[in-house]
């Protein structure tokens, strides 16, 4: 049966169905007004209770400010609109909340207010940065009270997911059985000299590292070359690596990687592992690290995962799956009943 802990990602399905306002709200960056679309001041109305362009406008800006390339027109009506249902679905969960009677504990939302404020250096900071989104604190209490109650009315919702069963995850696992294949994993040890060695790092200033740059990758090089000499004169390269490896989560251990699956790790270095047979030693590898000398010391092919591996992995996506599929017909439910008015 699936174990209690699953409950706790019932605040996913929260936050993936509304607007987590909070860490939102707690951000200092400014932004240009002037590229957000133009908007209503109402922009819906659900039931009658208005959708302020505010939180809108506030909610757009969050989403400009993570965006890489300056967007079109389309792009940011697109995203407009989304926000503007992403509220109405927020306002629909307050107004059932409503319904229910649920109270949410006033510790509750001070005590999420003074995280929240704790982002600043004070409280007239704290007021600055709301003034600046044309949001006031009582916003913000309502912004957290509704997502309080979000959560409540969520969890109840997905209740009877708590017993997803071993023969429905066992079926799930056959049914899908070539997902859970594992590609080949390869067992290394290796040596590395990095041009800026941990030693280095902690006695020198970053400036006058990147002004050596050419110099100290050359003496790197050479390094590498001298312990090269080394291993095809016979010396191990776990001794080596002991010795001389600045990889320091590694060289306690004669440089043992441990088993590892060849896109994990930087394409040239991958690519050295896979020319090599067990026990064989590379040539001197670069990565963005530095210089590699390689040791294979083990493969295992490609296998399935035993169910025994993934059968709490399952669980969770069997879980989340439900949970979705529960909270999004719950939501088209609540939709049905409303009367909803979009102004953009």
């Amino acid at each position: 049966m699936l174990v209690e802990k699953k409950s706790n990602l019932l605040l996913t399905i929260a936050i993936f169905f509304t607007c987590c306002l909070g860490v939102a709200y707690a951000d200092s960056k400014t932004f240009d007004t002037n590229q957000i679309p133009p908007i209503p001041d109402v922009v819906a109305r659900v039931n009658g209770s208005d959708i302020s362009a505010k939180h809108i406008k506030f909610q757009f800006m969050q989403v400009l400010k993570n965006v890489s390339t300056p967007m079109t027109s389309p792009q940011k009506d697109k995203v407009v609109r989304e926000v503007i249902d992403k509220e109405v679905v927020r306002e629909l969960m307050y107004q059932e909340g409503k319904k229910l009677n649920l109270i949410v504990d006033p510790n509750i939302i001070e005590t999420e207010l003074k995280s929240l404020k704790s982002a600043y250096k004070n409280e007239d900071d704290f007021k600055k940065a709301l003034l600046q989104r044309g949001i006031t604190e009582e916003d913000l209490k309502k912004s957290i009270e509704v997502d309080s109650q979000a959560q409540t009315i969520l969890k109840h919702q997905v209740k009877g997911l708590e017993g997803i069963n071993d023969s429905l995850v066992e079926k799930y696992y056959k049914d899908n059985k070539e997902n859970f294949r594992r590609p080949t994993a390869y067992r290394a040890s290796h040596v590395l000299i990095m041009p800026f060695s941990p030693d280095l790092i902690k006695n020198s200033k970053i400036e006058d590292l990147q002004n050596n740059k050419k110099e100290l990758r050359i003496k790197a090089r050479e390094k590498i070359l001298e312990i090269q000499g080394y291993s095809k004169s016979g010396v191990d390269i776990e001794e080596l690596a002991k010795k001389y490896s600045h990889d320091e989560s590694t060289s306690g251990k004669g440089g043992d990687l441990g088993f590892f699956y060849g896109e994990a790790l930087e394409k040239s270095f991958t690519d050295a592992v896979k020319k090599l047979k067990v026990d064989e030693i590379s040539d001197v590898v670069e990565t963005k690290f530095g210089f590699h000398l390689i040791k294979l010391t083990e493969v295992k092919s490609g296998e399935y995962a035993p169910f025994s591996d993934m059968k709490e992995v399952i669980q969770e996506h069997l879980f989340m799956e439900g949970a979705r599929d529960r909270v999004s017909d719950y939501i088209v439910s609540l939709r049905k009943k409303a009367k909803i008015e979009v102004f953009y």
